[in-house]
């Protein structure tokens, strides 16, 4: 995502002051990651059911999950350098740009608790609840949706974050 952002960076026809960048599931994950560990790069987040926490969702997904996790990270305790370094939880006060998080409820892919986990680590830095980050948690969700209607819950405040802070910024 950094080499994404520096090549749009470089780009005449891009404003660099403008780069936002946007993901669900692991997409959210790489949102999350990005914002925390080159925050210089992005003027706005939006991270829909991302992890923020490897360990923590080591220890609350699916056991098909904690395989996957298993076979790329190693042992938790063993190697817990590496999953603190992972974890953009562990990295919030590097936040500048605004984010928006968005979970539900009922994710048994990425709990919930990865949205309240880096919403609470933000709140405990001193950043506020509508300033610097917004926080949409919907309690008849899981991980995505096929149904028209929830897209659209979801997907209409994400593009109006968007709008609000890329192409209509205070000036």
């Amino acid at each position: 995502m950094a080499a994404a952002a520096e090549y749009l960076r470089r780009q005449p026809y891009v404003d660099p002051q403008r780069l936002g960048i946007y993901g669900m599931s692991y997409g959210g994950y790489l949102t999350y990651a990005a914002v925390t560990y080159c925050p210089d790069f992005w003027a706005v987040g939006v991270a829909l059911s991302g992890i923020t926490d490897m360990k923590l969702a080591y220890e609350e997904e699916m056991p098909e999950l904690r395989h996957y996790d298993l076979e790329i990270m190693g042992d938790p305790a063993k190697n817990a350098a590496l999953w603190h370094e992972r974890s953009p939880v562990h990295f919030a006060e590097n936040l500048r740009a605004p984010i928006l998080m968005i979970h539900g409820l009922h994710d048994p892919r990425c709990p919930v608790s990865q949205a309240r986990v880096f919403r609470d680590a933000l709140l405990r830095l001193g950043r506020k609840e509508g300033r610097d980050f917004e926080y949409l948690e919907f309690s008849d969700e899981g991980h995505g949706s096929a149904d028209r209607e929830q897209i659209l819950r979801s997907y209409r405040p994400a593009f109006s974050f968007l709008r609000r802070h890329l192409l209509d910024p205070p000036r």
